[in-house]
């Protein structure tokens, strides 16, 4: 069963004001001893005291025998694939799992009300970065111990949650109306892509990680932000990343400074005209990932469907044209290609500063009708 909940305001709604709104209506921090569903209690102690010194298939079917007499598994998600991939856990193992899915922050605000008052019903967390390490600050995870983060690429190796999948922002356009695409984020400030570019609102975790990037080749953070203003000088500020790959396959804007990867991707397997390549670079990449709740009420449930994430589930993201945790997976994706990664650290402890510098770029882009 899926739930989607009502579309939320144009305006992006920064992580820690969800956070400190959530705080000053609960009356406190969910970290606070008992505040949680389970208090101090750690539902997966007694599962992982079952499955010590399992390994492999033996180790899944005892997770799997654990999991058949729990209640439905409960998932909230801001990720739009998690449905279709809990439908094939399903298929697999015949467990029953209900997901809700809502924008990020709208879940975190949901898990931080629940949490609070005792009423928390999700076992496990599937979001994006920011959202999942705040959750983390927030003492609502619950680390995992397992062996399906071996073979993960380093930033998929998070702080109280995994990296099942990497967001790439990549500069794409259509081949129509672009007909010299960009060859570097300098050339996005020419002329000639005035009035036809389209910038995300909500990406200042991207401008964050290309600001560390250019400074660390030796540009000053004023050189870096007037080169952002230039290009948002020549872009209409337009929010949401699906709504970026409709307009570009559209041809209604012809080129976004940032769009993620998949959505393009998948439009180009369409017969869509567009393109990211040649790429520019850096390509700037953001673990996304999966996490257990400290509350779990189905905790070998939970911990199945997370390992089944981070290994079969894997295979699933390539068709949906994502670039998976798994660097045995990645076939390449990224051969030959200069990224930057986004710093979680930074951006959870940073992201109020750099998100109001962002919105004052953003201020000579003209705004979306």
């Amino acid at each position: 069963m899926v739930q989607f909940a009502a579309k939320a305001p144009a305006a992006r709604t920064g992580v820690a004001l969800v956070v400190a709104l959530c705080l000053a209506a609960c009356g406190g921090s969910p970290t606070q001893k008992g505040a949680g569903s389970g208090g101090d209690r750690d539902p997966y102690a007694a599962v992982l005291g079952r499955l010590k010194g399992l390994e492999g298939n033996a180790r899944t079917q005892k997770l799997l025998e654990l999991a058949r007499k729990e209640d439905k598994l409960s998932v909230y998600t801001s990720n739009t694939d998690l449905a279709d991939q809990a439908k094939k856990f399903t298929e697999k193992y015949g467990i029953q799992v209900s997901v809700y899915r809502a924008k990020a922050n709208q879940v975190l605000q949901r898990l931080l009300q629940e949490t609070k008052a005792r009423r928390s019903s999700a076992d496990l967390y599937d979001s994006n970065a920011e959202e999942l390490a705040t959750a983390n600050t927030e003492g609502l995870l619950r680390p995992y111990e397992g062996p399906a983060d071996d073979g993960l690429v380093p930033a998929a190796k998070q702080k109280g949650w995994v990296g099942s999948r990497l967001n790439m922002f990549t500069v794409s356009w259509n081949t129509r109306v672009v007909k010299q695409p960009p060859k570097s984020f300098e050339d996005l400030a020419d002329k000639r892509f005035a009035g036809v570019t389209i910038m995300e609102s909500r990406a200042f975790e991207w401008y964050m990680a290309l600001s560390q990037y250019f400074i660390g080749k030796g540009k000053t953070q004023a050189q870096v932000d007037d080169l952002f203003r230039r290009i948002a000088a020549n872009s209409t500020a337009v929010e949401g990343n699906t709504t970026h790959a409709q307009f570009l396959g559209s041809g209604e804007h012809g080129l976004s400074t940032s769009v993620y990867n998949h959505l393009v991707d998948q439009l180009i397997d369409t017969g869509a005209p567009l393109s990211r390549t040649p790429v520019v670079e850096p390509l700037v990449i953001r673990p996304n990932g999966v996490a257990l709740l400290r509350n779990a009420k189905n905790p070998a449930s939970a911990l199945l469907f997370m390992e089944w994430v981070l290994s079969d589930g894997q295979q699933l993201m390539i068709g949906e044209h994502r670039i998976p945790a798994r660097a045995d997976l990645q076939k390449g994706a990224l051969d030959g290609i200069e990224t930057v990664t986004v710093d979680i650290g930074k951006l959870v402890a940073e992201g109020e500063q750099w998100e109001a510098r962002y919105e004052d770029i953003l201020r000579s882009a003209r705004s979306a009708k």
